[in-house]
């Protein structure tokens, strides 16, 4: 018996929706397969987004800590220099109030001994001659200026020759003292402490109520910690803070002493 068309027509139709189911199924999958997919590579470009911006956030974080040390260095720098220009001005200012004194002391006249005196009186009718001192007086101030002149320029070999000739010609003269604190400064500035300390010591020794011993102690003493010389160093201070307690020298003389101990 032959299938009627009605039949095969409902056949029919059976068989296609029973293909249809799978299909529809597949597409179904292949979309949120799409979905699942877009899904992710949003995630990704988030992530690399997210991934980069901390990559420029921490650069900028690196730029910005380099451009802190650099100003800190900057303004180091800047602070060193204004401290190095400020001890050139006093530097500079010392040598100028030294070098004024000594011309005051240069052009003071030199009071003549009592028996001149005298003599001076019994001849009043005849006008006195000039003293000759003076005039070796104006010499002697010239040439320590001369000599002092290579110290400030740090010629110190030169300022070495230079006071020492000044010494053979001035050996006991005003700018005497001077001269050797001078010369045992500019042996220091050689490197020689052991000449140095020789110049010091002369000085303490013929001149021993010039002003400038306390400074010679002081040098002395530095020249001898520098010799490695540490006893006979700490000898010299505390002859320094003993006889002349309020001195700068002094106040300096502590300050070493006590890295000496």
């Amino acid at each position: 018996m032959k299938p009627t068309a009605p039949a095969l027509l409902l056949a029919a139709l059976l068989a296609g929706s029973a293909l249809a189911g799978p299909a529809e199924e597949a597409l179904a999958q292949n979309v949120e397969l799409r979905r699942a997919l877009a899904a992710q590579e949003e995630r990704i470009a988030r992530l690399e987004a997210q991934l980069q911006n901390q990559g420029l956030l921490n650069l900028l974080n690196q730029v910005e800590a380099l451009k802190a040390e650099v100003a800190r260095l900057r303004g180091g720098q800047e602070e060193q220099s204004f401290k190095l220009d400020s001890a050139d001005k006093r530097v500079k200012d010392l040598f100028a109030d030294l070098d004024g004194r000594l011309k005051e002391l240069a052009s003071r006249p030199v009071a003549p001994p009592p028996d001149a005196m005298r003599l001076q009186v019994a001849q009043t009718l005849v006008p006195p001659a000039p003293p000759a001192v003076a005039v070796d007086s104006e010499a002697e101030a010239r040439a320590y200026e001369a000599a002092h002149a290579q110290v400030k320029g740090a010629r110190y070999k030169d300022a070495v020759a230079a006071f020492q000739t000044f010494l053979k010609q001035y050996p006991s003269g005003p700018l005497a003292a001077n001269a050797l604190y001078w010369t045992g400064f500019s042996h220091v500035g050689l490197g020689d402490f052991k000449s140095a300390a020789a110049a010091y010591q002369k000085l303490l020794k013929d001149f021993p109520n010039s002003p400038k011993v306390p400074d010679a102690l002081l040098s002395l003493a530095r020249t001898q910690a520098q010799m490695e010389e540490t006893e006979a160093a700490k000898a010299t201070l505390d002859v320094l803070i003993a006889k002349h307690p309020q001195s700068k020298a002094a106040d300096n003389g502590r300050k070493l002493l006590a890295t000496l101990k």
